[in-house]
């Protein structure tokens, strides 16, 4: 088969650019390639796959710069879905569990969450939504685009390579000997390469899905910020914890009981193993 992989170059994109190479095509920001320019979707080649990673992402930016995230994360896939939904291509979107912060926060669904979960937005003022509201759009706008289609949810992926997340945030504030979190609720993290198998084995294999890929494991981050500072030396004793930023879910855990039985994958990195390798990347 051959692949067009978006955001080849980012964290997830690029791990599973190299996982089908030489069968993909890449296409990245990076390099050049604005996924938000139609006239240049529509020179795209024709492909079997799109596997659309392609996304501005970190927290931080959504609370700084809400309106050219929503851009960023809409528009590519406006422009993706018109370019081959006369074809038959199947096409992968990356989604976010962040779509469905309020359904949990409010109650009215519970932890460990599987993919029947509705989506709700609690607040639409808050710029934190500028990245899961076009989320929450695409997925729409794929399933029903007429191609076959896959919806991945990611769970806290993490793992060497990464920016603008938990770990990598609080790895370089270690370094910096600033030992804070902003909040102590819980996650559930993954390693990238078990991310990477569960994703490949599920474009291999299944369509017109919507499935949760992540670990099942409910952690504080305060325990992982401990963790973290264990392993680069540092007495965990000194974490401080401060508020969390307005919108943050309090509990995010995803049931992967739809991902195991549709993958057969049950062999996940362990956190600590996860984390040393990832904070050895970073030192």
């Amino acid at each position: 088969m051959k692949y067009l992989v978006t955001g080849h170059q980012g964290f997830i994109g690029s791990y599973y650019y190299n996982r089908v190479y030489p069968d993909a095509i890449g296409c990245d920001l990076q390099s050049h390639q604005d996924l938000k320019d139609c006239n240049f979707v529509q020179t795209l080649p024709d492909v079997d796959v799109v596997v659309h990673l392609a996304a501005t992402n970190g927290t931080k930016l959504f609370y700084e710069q809400p309106v050219e995230v929503a851009f960023n994360n809409t528009l590519p896939t406006f422009n993706l879905v018109d370019r081959y939904r006369n074809t038959n291509t199947k096409f992968v979107f990356a989604s976010t569990c962040e779509i469905f912060n309020g359904a949990v926060d409010t109650g009215i669904y519970p932890v460990p969450t599987d993919e029947r979960v509705p989506i709700l937005f609690q607040d639409i003022e808050n710029p934190r939504w500028s990245y899961s509201i076009p989320k929450a759009l695409g997925e729409n706008l794929v399933i029903n685009s007429g191609m076959p289609w896959l919806v991945i949810r990611y769970f806290n992926i993490y793992g060497p390579g990464q920016k603008d997340h938990f770990v990598s945030e609080f790895v370089q504030r270690v370094k910096k000997q600033e030992y804070y979190i902003n909040g102590n609720d819980t996650r559930s993290f993954c390693y990238i390469d078990d991310a990477i198998e569960m994703t490949h084995q599920l474009i291999l294999n299944h369509s017109n899905r919507i499935v949760n890929v992540g670990h099942q494991d409910e952690i504080e981050i305060s325990t992982v910020a401990k963790i973290i500072m264990e392993i680069m030396g540092v007495d965990p004793n000194l974490l401080t914890v401060h508020p969390s930023p307005k919108g943050s879910v309090t509990r995010r855990c995803p049931d992967t009981a739809l991902v195991q039985k549709l993958t057969g994958f049950t062999k996940y990195t362990t956190l600590y193993n996860g984390l040393k390798k990832t904070i050895e990347s970073l030192l």
